[in-house]
């Protein structure tokens, strides 16, 4: 059973929806890792791969393939990224519908990177996807708290600890 589907999202270009409902807390699914972005396996812009198409776990540069690249940006997101030993799980934050758009906060496990402007269209859409955990505000930093990976708390235990969430 095919469990979700691309299609046109009012966010931005395509987006990644539920075929089924999901529960909070179930595994939506592995994402699909194409392969790791080095000098040597740059991206190939010829064969239509992008950085926007690109995820940053524990300081490597992925490829995500289809259809896990297009899942897009929510200031209120309702999955989030699991990682573990054996590979990246989309995740039901809360409960989904059928047919709802999956989407993560992709400022959750990243800081450093690129901001530019939101049109997630959430009530509490903060305007912009500011690229860096720790720019967030910290009432969003306490509550994703527990979905940061285990490698990103390691790297950053002690800004983590300084805001007491460690």
């Amino acid at each position: 059973m095919n469990d979700v589907e691309t299609r046109t999202s009012r966010i931005e270009g395509l987006g990644l929806f539920a075929a089924r409902p999901f529960s909070t807390g179930k595994r939506i699914r592995q994402i699909n890792v194409v392969r790791e972005v080095t000098p040597a396996s740059p991206l190939r812009e010829d064969l239509g791969e992008r950085a926007d198409h690109c995820d940053y776990p524990n300081g490597q540069i992925v490829l995500l393939g289809p259809p896990d690249r297009h899942v897009n940006h929510s200031c209120d997101p309702n999955a989030y990224v699991l990682c573990e030993c054996d590979g990246s799980f989309l995740v039901a934050r809360r409960d989904i519908a059928a047919h709802e758009e999956i989407t993560v906060d992709y400022n959750i496990n990243i800081t450093g990177g690129t901001a530019w402007p939101c049109h997630c269209g959430a009530t509490r859409c903060r305007g912009t996807v500011v690229g860096d955990f720790f720019l967030l505000p910290l009432d969003i930093q306490c509550e994703y708290r527990s979905l940061l990976a285990e490698w990103f708390v390691d790297a950053h235990g002690d800004r983590l600890r300084g805001l007491g969430l460690v």
